[in-house]
């Protein structure tokens, strides 16, 4: 035997810390034994729990009844106290909070009504286009929650993407983002708690962030952290990551109400990825329809120009220029992101209301990118284009050094390189005040960098395919902002 096997055991001990009290006293109301936690009650409350503790041994119980329950309050809490009998003039006591009982079922409540809400989405569903109001609100109430229910200032709430295992940052207060080109992704090392808990699965209360070797700094002044999964059923779909500048900032009760919230932001977040899904699957099948329906005319018409070719009749030429025309105008205007409408009603003006002005123009889809370019030229703008969001962010490095900086950036959010938030990130680190307007189809969830751009003052997005006058718009609009002086 070891030592500790041949030592001598008091029982005793297992009740040290059993519920929040545990005790046994005599008819008199002298107390044999206690827990630490009952005597740590303060003394007013305990002498009441002790007396209807010795009426319990003095009186016995009714007939069939083994024990006999009380709450009892007083200044300092209210407690519900089980007391029974055992013999002896005696009576064991459990004692249990139940103000805590009771305000852990509230912020249940709370919790439950709150992840309600951001499931009530009617007034947003019904205009399933508007995805960026659809965020705001989901940020909105998200924040509220945070505040009211958690009490908490400084979080993040980052989804895991299935294909590359990132950990894309969706909503953020008061954490310092990833430098520009730095990611984490679901690991069990070298990715912060987040990384840990996004591929275990398991919640980290850590109450003293620099004695975690897996913390990474989110708040510079962070002291403690509370990290729980984002579950979709079983699967997990992101991390919510909490701090705080104290030391034991955060209790079990802490963990226990945000994963239950962490379950309600998963679903809503869910809901909002169908629905981008469902709008690109409903543009296909337009797209589909409208190309099988114009088949068949397209068809003859091209027979009948041929045949007005073969004839040698004036014209031909001209009949065979409108019948490609109006294949191409079909094409384009069911396309899907990749091009810009109404191109052919933006003319060159003589008042050209964006001369004077360097734009930026960034995506990797070169029709998208040389149509941008021609609107914006037409207006009088000068305009550079780069395919990837690298050369975009050397381009804006470029023109900063050189004294000549951009007056705007247009960029696509998903590049191979780089996200639309990088580039954003990286004009305002380079070019501060500089507006920037993000562009993005709907095959693609782009949630991710439109929050994170939006809370940190991105001029607007345009969902694609785009008016080329609502391109004008949104960029005039932005360039009539003020705008910081060039050196």
């Amino acid at each position: 035997m070891t030592g500790n096997e041949s030592a001598a055991f008091d029982p005793k001990v297992i009740f040290e810390h059993v519920g929040d009290g545990m005790g046994i006293v005599d008819s008199q109301g002298m107390v044999g034994w206690m827990s630490q936690s009952l005597a740590a009650l303060p003394a007013p409350l305990l002498r009441k729990v002790t007396d209807f503790a010795a009426q319990v041994a003095r009186e016995g119980l009714p007939a069939g009844r083994h024990s006999a329950v009380r709450r009892i309050t007083g200044s300092d809490g209210s407690l519900e106290v089980i007391a029974a009998p055992i013999g002896s003039g005696h009576a064991t006591i459990v004692v249990s909070d139940s103000a805590a009982r009771d305000r852990l079922r509230n912020r249940i409540k709370q919790v439950e009504e709150a992840g309600a809400a951001l499931l009530d989405l009617d007034a947003v569903i019904v205009n399933p286009l508007n995805v960026s109001e659809r965020l705001r609100l989901i940020e909105q109430r998200v924040g509220d929650a945070m505040r009211s229910l958690f009490r908490f200032e400084f979080y993040e709430v980052r989804l895991r993407d299935r294909r590359s295992e990132r950990l894309e940052l969706v909503l953020a207060k008061g954490l310092e983002p990833l430098k520009v080109g730095e990611f984490l992704i679901a690991s069990q090392d070298g990715n912060g708690i987040c990384g840990w808990v996004a591929t275990t699965g398991k919640s980290v209360v850590c109450q003293n962030v620099h004695a975690d070797p897996r913390y990474r700094v989110g708040l510079p002044t962070a002291q403690s952290s509370l990290t729980v999964p984002l579950l979709l059923r079983e699967r997990i779909v992101g991390v919510i990551n909490v701090e705080s500048p104290l030391l034991d900032g955060f209790c079990d009760e802490d963990r226990l109400v945000l994963e239950i919230y962490g379950r309600y932001l998963a679903m809503a977040l869910n809901i909002l990825d169908m629905l981008l899904v469902e709008r690109c699957m409903a543009h296909e099948r337009l797209r589909q329809m409208v190309m099988d329906e114009a088949e068949v005319p397209i068809s003859r018409i091209r027979s009948a120009a041929l045949a007005v070719a073969a004839g040698r009749l004036e014209g031909h030429e001209a009949l065979e220029t409108a019948l490609e025309a109006l294949e191409a105008r079909l094409r384009n205007a069911t396309s899907g992101a990749q091009t810009v409408l109404g191109i052919d009603r933006i003319s060159s003006t003589a008042d050209a209301p964006l001369k004077g002005f360097r734009i930026l123009v960034a995506d990797d889809e070169a029709g998208i990118r040389e149509s941008v370019k021609s609107i914006l030229q037409r207006a009088g703008a000068e305009v550079d284009t780069r395919a990837d969001g690298s050369g975009a962010l050397e381009a804006v490095q470029t023109a900063s050094s050189t004294k000549n900086p951009y007056d705007l950036v247009l960029s696509d959010i998903r590049m191979p390189d780089r996200t639309g938030y990088e580039v954003f990130r990286g004009t305002n680190d380079l070019l501060p005040g500089v507006p920037v307007i993000l562009m993005t189809g709907f095959g693609y969830d782009p949630h991710h960098s439109i929050l994170r751009s939006s809370q940190e003052g991105m001029a607007a997005v345009l969902f694609k395919p785009f008016q080329a006058s609502d391109l004008l718009e949104e960029v005039s609009k932005a360039l009539s902002s003020p705008r910081p002086a060039r050196a």
